[in-house]
């Protein structure tokens, strides 16, 4: 059995009460689950617990209560205390005996529970986007868990109200309005110019803010994990922390659903009621991407299609909303942002493959990895798979701890086929 899959040491699991008792449950842990999202703010923890004494009603366990967990793993140690420390969210299954309780003790990150307790209330002025995004992370969250480097730059300013709205919230939405530095951007008279769109997530290092540009851009300078699913390649066939324990394709090219988006093609009509005139913005996404996961030069629209607009967008322009000294200033919003990030976010998800692999906890959300997969044939010889092999960015993770049966479970999703 590989070593990633069976190692695993329970250093220390703690929880503090509100009394501010500390009870250590580390010999009653039965399994573990660490969860990270691209698509959520933050990241939760599910643990079975299996204990001979009485912790959710004598403690008592009532949510809010922090907990401190250490565990040593063959690939590095998880080290949730300080920021990063979880906090009781609800518990689950609850069942009990003459001589054990048995439960689910689901977590969650600190501020996870922040969130709901607090609002966006002021007017935020016109910064850049990542500006705002540190505002609310530092003053309304009250989290240092990010590092500047996870916190991307935008090339965009923009001014809005909070509105009273959770800092999540405000966040999301603020992500398919942000433009990043690179490339172009803007709007070529009836052209709508360059990409759009941003994720905003918790993993392993914290908070992060980054485009999607950013987390495929430039992936050739930067190491990165290969997997590889059966004996097509000789030189890791030593190495089974890295072979592929089982995969699954989940989603292909879905045709309809691209057209119904506009991903290949779409239009905004962008309404100024300050001047009484309607701008039209045609937008086709093949024309403004920039960097790809696969090998393949352009994107893969069937003919026709690239030049025919499947997507309809209306705006309307917010003048003299936000600035009270000029009625003729808007927000700092791109024209056709929408429009942008609609097609850009469709593209990244056409592809999509659950796979196992050993117990990695290096691995994180964000991070892009190389999979080979063996190709079909008739053939004695084994070959990897070209077009389904390649790059792909970690959308999704499950770091499972069960005695000898760790495991990491990956969704993995890109934008263009073909192992560059």
């Amino acid at each position: 059995m590989s070593v990633a899959l069976s190692g695993l040491e329970v250093i220390g699991a703690e929880i503090l009460t509100r009394s501010g008792k500390r009870f250590d449950f580390s010999s009653g842990i039965n399994t573990i689950d660490y969860f990270e999202d691209i698509l959520s703010p933050c990241c939760t923890m599910r643990i079975n617990i299996q204990i001979s004494v009485r912790m959710v009603n004598s403690l008592p366990i009532r949510g809010g209560e922090k907990v401190v967990l250490k565990l040593q793993t063959s690939s590095g140690i998880v080290d949730r205390d300080g920021d990063k420390a979880f906090y009781v969210k609800k518990i689950e299954n609850y069942a009990a005996s003459g001589t054990k309780e048995v439960f689910d003790m689901c977590l969650v990150s600190r501020e996870g529970l922040t969130n709901e307790t607090t609002r966006c209330e002021k007017k935020y002025q016109k910064l850049t986007i990542d500006q705002h995004v540190k505002s609310i992370l530092k003053d309304v969250l009250i989290t240092n868990n990010y590092e500047d480097k996870n916190i991307e730059k935008t090339s965009n300013t923009y001014s809005f109200i909070g509105n009273q709205k959770k800092p999540f919230y405000i966040l999301n939405w603020l992500l398919p309005k942000s433009i990043p530095v690179a490339g172009k951007s803007g709007t070529d008279g009836t052209k709508a110019k360059g990409v759009s769109g941003f994720f905003f997530y918790e993993n392993s290092e914290g908070f992060n803010f980054k485009s999607i540009e950013k987390l495929i851009g430039g992936i050739d300078e930067l190491p990165f994990v290969e997997y590889t699913y059966g004996n097509v390649a000789k030189e890791n066939s030593l190495r089974t922390e890295f072979n592929i324990l089982d995969y699954k394709m989940v989603r292909n090219i879905d045709l309809i659903n691209s057209l119904r988006t506009g991903m290949f093609s779409n239009v905004t009509f962008f309404y100024d009621p300050y001047e009484y005139k309607t701008d039209f913005y045609q937008y086709n996404l093949k024309e403004e991407i920039l960097d790809k996961l696969g090998e393949q030069d352009d994107i893969d629209v069937p003919g026709g299609f690239e030049d025919s607009p499947t997507r309809i967008l209306v705006r309307t322009s917010d003048r003299g909303i936000l600035d009270p000294n000029d009625i003729a200033a808007d927000s700092g919003r791109d024209n056709a942002d929408m429009a942008k990030s609609f097609a850009r976010y469709n593209l990244l998800f056409t592809q999509s493959i659950n796979m196992t692999v050993p117990c990695n906890i290096n691995l994180k959300v964000g991070d892009v990895i190389s999979a080979k997969f063996p190709k079909v044939s008739d053939s004695d010889i084994p070959e990897k798979d070209r077009e389904q092999g390649g790059k792909y960015l970690i959308k999704s993770l499950r770091h499972h701890f069960e005695g000898n049966a760790n495991a990491t479970y990956l969704r993995l999703i890109r934008d263009s086929y073909g192992i560059s």
